[in-house]
């Protein structure tokens, strides 16, 4: 493509021999000559000047059209610069990381050895921003992304996801053993203080690593560094770890019950069993305990240990616990007045706001005597704020419930619950109960624990009691309340009265012992 100067030049120079070969300049001068009252000689003149004039015109507006093309060209780089690369740190962004390494990925099929990933974040960079000022943050980012560039092996690849998350794909003659020792060593240099303004900023790293799977794609692979990343944050942080497939499986088959989890509360699919609390001395019934079943429609029966640690981090601990609550009454109410039962409130569930209305709204619609309910929670459910559990266990207290504190023994600060709050009720957890008869220092900490309960005027109930043997030695310690398998496993609610009516029959069915003739 000419421009336009460069066409006018070989425009003359092509009608130049013509012109001379007709003495195209002769006949005009004839010409002009002979008519000289025309005056063509100052016409052609103005004609020749208006011509270089014109000329020179183009060549100007030429040179001005290329200059404005080639700042549009500058213009559009650096757009395109700026849209793949980080404005502060000047790594490639996420848009950029991901064209250059699919490019890779298509380019690796040939390779003859893997690639590997690590998905970096910075540790404790929140505080940098809160106490120090942004640009303390963007001093941090732009230094962890110059030690990072160190590290990546000739042919690797640096990017800035966003925030404080950076990716490395490592270049190709790193072996695993070469990706953990850059690994290690981009741990020590995050760690080295970063200075800034005449004071030293520190932050760390934690890593997630994984082998690039060629068949698995892009996605997938950041979704493995990401997991083996989210891992390492879970624990110990400052470090790295790999990604680990069966943990990976954990977690997915964790997301997909929570997902189910949500619609069996909808659904109500959560449903109460109950196991029986008996007098140690005769084995008379005197309650149940009411404990979550859910039975999953592929999966079984899902454990609650599961289920529940599920719920209360999904923020379903609240409705699965108001709606067994409701059924477990609602079945209770049919049984003989005697009967009590106990339900277990979690942590999460107990510092809810409203907890002490729902379970009162609970108890008014299904019309169940607020006597013959007891609340179980756990030391960890109070040990935040003893004044604050106080006031709820108070409003539960002044409803004509009654409160247990469960799980006794196994906390640090049991002692400092019972000095501080009103319970009715000790449970002494399972796990120095069972086979009492051979543990000798179960059999000193349950001891213990009575002769507490006894000077406290507080009654006990003993869980875990699964062989003659337990029962025996736990009558010797004259313990009130016993309950586990050498009794009863935990049954749903449709076999209470087929029990009640048969196994049970015999035995008097009588109100829970009164706490000082308990001690």
């Amino acid at each position: 493509m000419f421009s336009v100067p460069t066409l006018f030049f070989l425009s003359a120079v092509i009608t130049w021999p013509f012109l001379a070969e007709f003495e195209a300049f002769e006949v005009f001068y004839q010409f002009s000559r002979s008519h000289e009252n025309w005056e063509l000689d100052e016409i052609a003149m103005l004609g020749f000047n208006l011509l270089i004039a014109l000329g020179l015109s183009v060549w100007y507006k030429s040179r001005r059209i290329k200059r404005l093309a080639e700042y549009r060209e500058l213009e559009r780089n650096r757009a395109d610069v700026n849209a793949r690369h980080d404005p502060l740190t000047g790594l490639m962004n996420r848009r950029a990381f991901y064209e250059v390494v699919e490019n890779l990925s298509a380019e690796a099929q040939d390779a003859s050895g893997p690639r590997y990933v690590a998905l970096v974040d910075l540790d404790r960079f929140k505080p940098v921003n809160d106490v120090h000022g942004h640009a303390a943050g963007d001093a941090t980012l732009i230094a962890a992304a110059e030690r990072l560039r160190e590290e990546a092996g000739a042919g690797g690849v640096v990017a800035r996801l966003g925030g404080d998350e950076f990716v490395l794909v490592f270049g190709p003659a790193m072996d695993a053993a070469s990706v953990e020792r850059a690994a290690r060593r981009i741990l020590r240099s995050v760690e080295q203080p970063i200075p800034f303004n005449g004071q030293s900023i520190l932050v760390g790293a934690s890593i997630g690593l994984v082998q690039w799977d060629q068949d698995r794609g892009l996605a997938e692979m950041m979704r493995r560094a990401d997991h083996a990343l989210y891992q390492v944050k879970a624990g110990a942080r400052g470090s790295f770890a790999w990604y680990d497939e069966d943990a990976d499986r954990q977690s997915r088959d964790r997301a997909e019950i929570a997902s189910d989890l949500k619609h069996a509360v909808e659904n109500h699919d959560i449903v109460p069993f109950f196991q029986p609390i008996v007098r140690i001395d005769s084995s008379e019934l005197v309650g149940f305990e009411v404990l979550a079943r859910w039975t999953h429609p592929t999966r079984g029966n899902v454990p609650p240990f599961v289920f529940i640690e599920i719920a209360e981090d999904s923020g379903l601990i609240g409705p699965l616990g108001m709606a067994l609550l409701r059924k477990a009454c609602i079945h209770a109410a049919a049984w003989p007045e005697e009967l009590s039962i106990s339900f277990n409130i979690s942590p999460i569930q107990f510092r809810e706001g409203a907890l002490v209305e729902n379970v009162q709204k609970v108890l008014k619609e299904t019309g169940f005597k607020p006597s013959r309910l007891t609340i179980e929670i756990t030391e960890s459910s109070v040990i935040d704020d003893f004044e604050i559990a106080r006031k709820k266990i108070d409003a539960f207290k002044a409803l004509g419930i009654q409160i247990a504190l469960d799980d006794f023994g196994t906390g640090y600060s049991s002692l400092a619950c019972l000095r501080s709050l009103p319970f009715d009720r000790l449970k002494i957890d399972r796990s120095f109960v069972t086979d009492i008869s051979e543990q000798r220092q179960s059999q000193q900490i349950v001891s213990g624990i009575l002769s507490l309960a006894s000077g406290l005027e507080l009654d006990v109930t003993a869980e875990g009691i699964e062989t003659a043997d337990d029962l025996t030695y736990l009558q010797g310690l004259h313990c009130s309340l016993g309950q586990g398998y050498f009794f009863e496993k935990p049954v749903p609610a449709e076999q209470i009265s087929w029990l009640l009516e048969t196994e049970w029959s015999d035995n008097h069915v009588m109100s829970q012992p009164d706490v000082r003739a308990a001690s």
